[in-house]
């Protein structure tokens, strides 16, 4: 498979030539001390011309795992054997990178309003005279992204929570971007694929919607946990995007056959009512049928004070993992087939 942005990619700062690793850092935004946020990008150019791929992670700052996941892919693949370009970017969000917090709280807590949105991740495709996030955004999307013909960005759930592997698609009225999304997720091996037109996971400003509205196929995956690096979730990361550089004709190989592949068109949340220890009676994928007993909340003298029983049948695709919870806290979610 060959993409026309490979044979004329131009990417300021990279040499870019054939059979080449290189990597380049691409200023954002300056600081008060003059200091800058700088955006790190590696770009392996392999020796035959094929499609461009972009791969992200960290967009939240406690995503510590995707940054090893998409680090090992673009560190390991050898450029003599790819086709095409990888672009590979394992912190799109140094601000909040650095302080290990969703987002660049520094920023928020000076400026709350005009700060707003502080996630990047939010702000797509940028602006380059707005606020923090939508020049981060800017300058991760004119300098990289928007050469890409496909699209990964990686993600973890928040940290006190896990997630079964799941990835989440563009919206539908992004066309034949969204079938070529769902293949991919497909190919990584997630266990739940989300496809939907409602909720945080389409929001117009999100990099994935953005690009399928391009035509991109492109989607997010949730693996692991918030603020851990755990050996064997990264491990299915790597393999997964292996399989989707296969599957797209960057890599020789057949795609390895994973996951569940459960098409979810939401998913419900089952909270805590009342606030204690929390002790959890499923785990990841369980199938959980209606009245099934999910958790215990006891207070701190061991004492149940909650037993939460599930008011509806599915999987099981996000578990607390905090051991305390206070009322209205996430303690279980279950996937709703399509």
């Amino acid at each position: 498979m060959e993409g026309e942005g490979d044979r004329e990619l131009s990417i300021e700062g990279l040499a870019l030539d054939r059979g080449t690793r290189s990597t380049a850092r691409f200023r954002a935004a300056e600081l008060a001390d003059g200091s800058w946020v700088e955006i790190a990008a590696m770009v392996v150019r392999g020796t035959s011309p094929g499609p461009v791929f972009y791969l992200g992670a960290a967009f939240h700052g406690d995503e510590i795992a995707g940054t090893q996941i998409v680090g090992r892919v673009a560190s390991g693949i050898d450029p003599a054997e790819l086709r095409g370009t990888l672009i590979a970017v394992p912190v799109q969000n140094p601000l909040a990178f650095q302080v290990q917090h969703r987002f660049f709280v520094g920023h928020m807590l000076k400026s709350p309003m005009d700060q707003n949105p502080a996630d990047p991740w939010a702000a797509f495709p940028g602006d380059a005279d707005g606020n923090t996030a939508s020049i981060v955004a800017h300058t991760i999307f004119e300098n990289l992204m928007r050469h890409a013909d496909y699209m990964i960005d990686v993600h973890t759930p928040t940290t006190g929570g896990r997630y079964a592997p799941f990835a989440f698609l563009p919206p539908t009225r992004c066309g034949a971007a969204v079938n070529g999304a769902e293949a991919l997720a497909r190919a990584f091996g997630a266990d739940y694929i989300l496809a939907n037109d409602k909720g945080m996971y389409v929001g117009d400003r999100n990099p994935h919607t953005v690009m399928g509205e391009r035509g991109v196929p492109a989607f997010g995956i949730e693996i692991g946990e918030g603020g851990r690096i755990e050996g064997e979730e990264v491990a299915t990361g790597v393999r997964g995007i292996a399989n989707v550089l296969r599957k797209v004709g960057m890599l020789e190989g057949k795609v390895e056959q994973s996951g569940r592949n459960l098409v979810i068109r939401t998913m419900d949340v089952i909270r805590a009512r009342r606030a204690g220890v929390l002790t959890l009676h499923v785990g990841l994928n369980d199938e959980v049928s209606p009245g099934r007993h999910v958790a215990t909340i006891t207070d701190p003298f061991d004492r149940p004070i909650e037993e939460i029983v599930s008011p509806r049948g599915g999987p099981v695709v996000r578990i607390a993992t905090h051991p305390t919870v206070s009322t209205g806290e996430r303690v279980v979610q279950l996937g709703v087939p399509r």
